[in-house]
């Protein structure tokens, strides 16, 4: 057994990644199924902002009223030093100067971007909000003023028409079951990613120390034969793939509060085929002889690109046609496709989920074949 034994020991140097990749997608999972709390709700954005009246009209009076309504207005005086002390310690998000002419300027449609002065300690979402309402507030009172209305009705129309609530919907999604909630469901959502950076950081890095030139030699040198050696390093790696796939599984057995019932069984099923999947993306990736420093960009690359592509981050129905193509190559494509099924996104249907499941085993044998030919013709280069 000591290719075994040597297997476990290189993967002891590389578990630091797969524990630390553990743990933190183990606890956003877990604050993810626990956060949300059923309920969609939009509150619009408040930032705290001083004034600077130059005008003291009408007009000015008017913007100064209408932005109260919507802002915490904070009075701070004039002082430059202490307007830039202000906004530096975080007081104060914003500063607005309206400059002497404001009132003749709006009245007459003729407002210039020199009228409407700033202090910011820097560009921030603050500050693109606040020319935002400007300009949709100066666009209003024109508006209003071109219908026929007074100038002095177009300032209070405008205030009205901009302060009005708007009533926001959420598109509601009606998929999960008593069984397999759409809250737990996010579990399973984002393993691909996390499986596939688990496998290729620590199998795929153990597997392509044991496939350098130096210890193939070596081993197969030894008294061992090549049998045995393959057996050895297949019965390791079986191990390390199912221990990684039950701590997932216990992991998700607490936030799902027990044993899994019903349908959650079919995402249990899914999971382990999908770790599969990436066990052998690794092992051909590791038979192609990479550095090991090549692999955590090979994590990244396919890992995210991966995830991107095939619906894991973006749900499928937001991915457009095209990417939804060329993402049916990917096998991360088929496991989402098998979750929405499962969470109820898509009408079940059990022949077509065991199509899916059954597209992801067929890349892995595939990519196991794959394998041995790359194996074979290294081989061969070898002996020749």
């Amino acid at each position: 057994m000591q290719v075994f034994k040597a297997f476990f020991m290189i993967l002891k140097k590389n578990i630091k990644t797969a524990v630390i990749f553990t743990v933190i997608f183990v606890a956003i999972s877990f604050g993810i199924a626990t956060s949300s709390d059923g309920k969609d709700s939009f509150v619009e954005s408040r930032i705290t902002i001083a004034v600077i009246d130059e005008d003291s009209s009408e007009a000015s009076k008017a913007l100064t009223a209408f932005f109260a309504k919507k802002h915490e207005i904070k009075d701070i005086g004039t002082d430059k030093e202490k307007l830039t002390e202000e906004l530096y310690w975080g007081t104060v998000d914003y500063v607005l100067i309206i400059r002497n002419g404001f009132n003749d300027a709006l009245e007459k449609g003729e407002i210039s971007r020199d009228l409407l002065g700033e202090y910011k300690v820097r560009e921030s979402y603050s500050a693109a909000y606040m020319r935002t309402e400007l300009n949709e507030y100066v666009k209003t009172v024109e508006a209003c003023t071109a219908s026929g209305k007074s100038y002095s009705e177009a300032l209070t129309s405008a205030a009205e028409a901009l302060s009005r609530d708007t009533e926001v919907t959420f598109a509601e999604d009606k998929s999960g079951t008593a069984d397999y909630s759409k809250d737990f469901s996010v579990y399973f959502q984002y393993m691909p990613y996390i499986l596939i950076s688990v496998m290729l950081s620590t199998l795929g890095i153990v597997l392509s120390s044991l496939n350098k030139k130096d210890v193939r030699y070596r081993t197969e040198c030894s008294s061992l034969s090549p049998r045995s050696s393959t057996l050895q390093i297949f019965a390791a790696s079986a191990v390390f793939v199912l221990v990684i796939w039950l701590i997932y599984m216990i992991a998700g057995a607490v936030m799902y509060g027990g044993i899994y019932k019903g349908v959650s069984w079919y995402a249990v099923l899914n999971s382990l085929i999908f770790t599969l999947v990436s066990a052998s993306i690794a092992i051909f990736i590791s038979s192609l002889d990479v550095e090991e420093n090549v692999f955590s960009i090979l994590t990244q690359i396919i890992g995210l690109g991966m995830s991107f592509l095939c619906g894991v981050f973006v749900p499928l129905s937001i991915l457009s046609e095209g990417v939804q193509t060329v993402s049916r190559f990917l096998p991360a494509y088929w496991y989402i496709k098998a979750n929405d099924m499962i969470v109820g996104r898509e009408t079940f249907d059990g022949a077509k989920l065991a199509g899916y499941m059954g597209i992801q085993l067929a890349f892995v044998a595939v990519l196991l074949l794959l394998t041995l030919v790359v194996r074979r013709s290294r081989r061969q280069e070898a002996l020749s």
